[in-house]
């Protein structure tokens, strides 16, 4: 029999010093039997003779044996003592294994390095595309939240709804009629985690590897690595669609295509109405699903909006995606998809199989942030603030480089873009702007076909001292090219 010492041991040895009494007992049991310190039909102590030795009430000792007994690694029988099952070797192998466990030709592409040549790691106040996280509405956002955490909501609190909660895809269906001109059933709305999660689901829809998908040229960085994780070929939209749009011979059609019109990334201009209706008559010739995402829909800087794409669309060929990173914060992770009525069933099933949900009480506290007002007061405020803080940038940009760069203000957006003459060069610029502690992207990286050059800088958080810093430090840095 294995006496109440040894067992003592075993858990001074195996268990975690800060383990509860039963769970600390359990597991230096089944590591023992593991690592065949404990052998098949080796008798342990009874229960009450284990807790009188081990300074543990009965109970916690019979919860650590019915634990033991229900993972197989003892047995027990009324009136006599426990008994260790007769178990293979649980033992790791000696030996490492010959080589390592083999991707699938997909899971070679997901885990490729689509992003090489970004730098990331650092967060300052001029990363493109993020917010500022300090004009985050926390009491207003709190008083949602906690309201919402009170209410049973019966079926929704389980798999009802996977689509997401009705309640919240009528706020937003609401809220993007009033903003955006866009009127849409809240059956067409679809709460996804972030734009790349509605981009995956569309991909994984409608394409499959080796199919075309056109982007906008320069492009975002995250669509391109996307379609180039899902084994797609990117091309360049082309600037002038041609007024020809049946394909050339041997001319591969697009099964995607991807835009920015609200504010191009990255850019910042804001696509025209001609244009729009061109994408349209050209995603019709190649039979091609247009992908909108309006990702900074609501912060326009110049003049009216122009209507979505979506709103455009007779063809039901346009799918709407947006978020909330920009006018709230990233770590909501609470985008949306809008997609025609005829690929409500097959999407509604897909988002479904591959468990792409949203946490229940952020959906219903957006609800009530939307409904509420609240939602349409912080993005004045904020909106106010970040135009502020875009001038602020572009004019110390402007005086600082002079004819050196070519700085325009953005038409929306919180990013803008420096140009800069073809010869220079943009990455090793980004890197000297690195070392010194800022974050940006080089232009070229976000090139398909073109051959741009310059730096994507933003400004939600941009001060007027910080501003004048950075163009001092990019100043300074095209002097040492």
């Amino acid at each position: 029999m294995i006496e109440p010492l040894e067992i003592a041991a075993l858990m001074e040895k195996f268990a975690p010093p800060d383990a509860g009494k039963a769970t600390a007992l359990r597991l230096a049991i089944r590591r023992g039997v593991t690592e065949r310190v404990l052998r098949p039909q080796d008798e342990l102590p009874s229960t009450r003779k284990a807790a009188t030795a081990l300074a543990m009430s009965r109970n916690s000792v019979i919860e650590a044996y019915e634990g033991l007994q229900a993972e197989g690694v003892i047995e027990t029988r009324r009136g006599a003592r426990p008994r260790v099952c007769a178990l293979p070797d649980l033992r790791p192998a000696q030996t490492p294994r010959p080589a390592p466990i083999a991707l699938s030709q997909r899971g070679q592409r997901l885990s490729a390095n689509h992003r090489e040549g970004y730098r990331v790691g650092r967060i300052d106040a001029f990363a493109p595309g993020l917010p500022d996280p300090s004009l985050f509405p926390r009491d207003d956002w709190a008083i949602c939240l906690r309201r919402v955490a009170r209410r049973n909501r019966g079926g929704l609190d389980m798999y009802e709804e996977y689509q997401g909660l009705p309640l919240l895809r009528e706020a937003l269906a609401l809220h993007l009629k009033r903003s955006r001109g866009v009127s849409v059933s809240p059956d067409q709305v679809f709460i996804l985690p972030c734009t790349q999660s509605a981009m995956a689901l569309m991909s994984d829809l409608l394409t499959d590897p080796g199919d075309h998908v056109m982007m906008e040229d320069p492009c975002y960085a995250g669509g391109k690595a996307l379609f180039a994780a899902k084994g797609l070929v990117t091309r360049a939209l082309p600037r002038d669609l041609p007024r020809d749009l049946r394909m050339g011979p041997g001319a591969e059609p697009a099964k995607m295509i991807y835009v920015t019109p609200s504010t191009q990334y990255p850019t910042g201009t804001r696509m025209k109405l001609a244009r729009r209706m061109d994408v349209l008559a050209y995603a019709e010739a190649q039979q091609a699903m247009v992908i909108e995402d309006d990702y900074d829909g609501d912060f326009v800087w110049k003049g009216a909006d122009v209507p979505p794409v979506f709103s455009l669309d007779k063809a039901a060929s346009v799918a709407l995606i947006g978020t909330l990173s920009k006018s709230l914060m990233p770590a909501m992770r609470l985008g949306w998809l809008i997609v025609p009525p005829a690929l409500v069933t097959p999407v509604r099933r897909a988002h479904r199989a591959l468990g792409s949900s949203v946490n229940t009480h952020v959906q219903a506290a957006m609800a009530e942030f939307i409904s509420s007002g609240r939602f349409a007061r912080h993005l004045r405020i904020t909106a106010r603030t970040y135009q502020e803080r875009m001038i602020c940038l572009t004019d110390a940009l402007q005086a600082g480089l002079g004819q050196d760069a070519d700085v325009s203000r953005p038409d929306g957006g919180l990013q803008v873009m420096l140009r800069f003459p073809e010869e220079v060069d943009d990455v090793r610029l980004h890197d000297l702007l690195w070392d010194r502690g800022f974050q940006m992207l080089p232009l070229s990286r976000l090139c398909i076909e073109s051959r741009e050059r310059g730096l994507i800088i933003g400004f939600a958080r941009a001060t007027p001292k910080s501003s004048a810093r950075l163009a001092t430090a990019i100043a300074e840095g095209l002097a040492a090219l």
